[in-house]
């Protein structure tokens, strides 16, 4: 067990990617404390987690919330080694009329409260000289997302707190780093991947050919929370099946057909 007796902090994971990494983190022995704002899906995935696992309801957008999470896991296990910021909330809109509301939604919730948890957790770290930090930016953070609020904007600035996080703590053996997931269906995003044309047109668009699910989240972030990745930190590793790199699959011309490049 890559995790075992690690106390991990996973917010955001009732459901879809948190959810997925949550129980992964379980299996390889960690205590895992469910965040979510839900309590519905936050004690079900604790549940399934098993073990010592537990769930804490709290608002990421909140900074007394994000205080209690972290206060009440130390209480509990008396340390936190592992904190995954996976917490969001998307306001679409076009920037012109995006409601000032919708943008501080956002924000509040992916990238201050991200910043809030991991100061939060920190001060916890760096007494104990060790910790580890996983952020769940996105390829959205490389790249512009439009009509999507605030979110873009919100993945860039996770990627580079990632790097600041992992220069101002790495003198006290805390590593931070992100990982930029692509095109991922979750129940959350089920009502757009579920139409077969939104979803063909997207898994064309991936140089693996296919759309990912949290597992192919879970599993790099196993990694980085684990003593395998124990001189890894300030890196952002895509995990997109190369979407990032894939540009020019969706410019027109130059396709590869029988033996020839057109």
């Amino acid at each position: 067990m890559r995790l075992k007796d690690k106390v991990a902090v996973v917010t955001g994971a009732g459901r879809g990617i948190g959810r997925d990494i949550a129980l992964a983190y379980a299996r390889e022995g960690a205590h895992v404390v469910v965040n979510d704002v839900d309590p519905a899906t936050a004690a079900a995935t604790a549940s399934e987690a098993g073990g010592r696992s537990r769930a804490i309801v709290s608002d990421m957008g909140k900074s007394a919330d994000i205080h209690r999470l972290i206060d009440e896991t130390v209480a509990a296990f008396g340390r936190v080694d592992i904190l995954v910021n996976n917490a969001m909330k998307i306001m679409p809109g076009k920037l012109e009329a995006l409601p000032e509301e919708s943008w501080d939604i956002t924000m509040n919730i992916g990238l201050k409260g991200a910043f809030l948890a991991s100061q939060a957790a920190a001060k916890h770290m760096i007494a104990q000289q060790s910790g580890c930090i996983v952020n769940i930016a996105s390829i959205a953070g490389l790249h512009p997302y439009n009509w999507a609020g605030a979110y873009s904007v919100v993945k860039a600035g996770l990627i580079m707190l990632t790097k600041l996080q992992a220069m101002e703590w790495g003198p006290y053996n805390i590593r931070a780093n992100a990982i930029t997931p692509g095109y991922i269906r979750t129940p959350g995003t089920e009502g757009m991947y579920g139409d077969p044309v939104i979803y063909e047109g997207r898994r064309k668009g991936v140089p693996m050919g296919r759309v990912g699910d949290g597992e192919d989240i879970a599993g790099p972030a196993v990694f980085l929370a684990s003593d395998e990745a124990r001189y890894t930190s300030g890196s952002v590793l895509g995990a997109d099946g190369a979407q990032a790199v894939g540009y020019f699959l969706s410019v027109p011309g130059r396709r590869f057909s029988g033996g020839s490049v057109e």
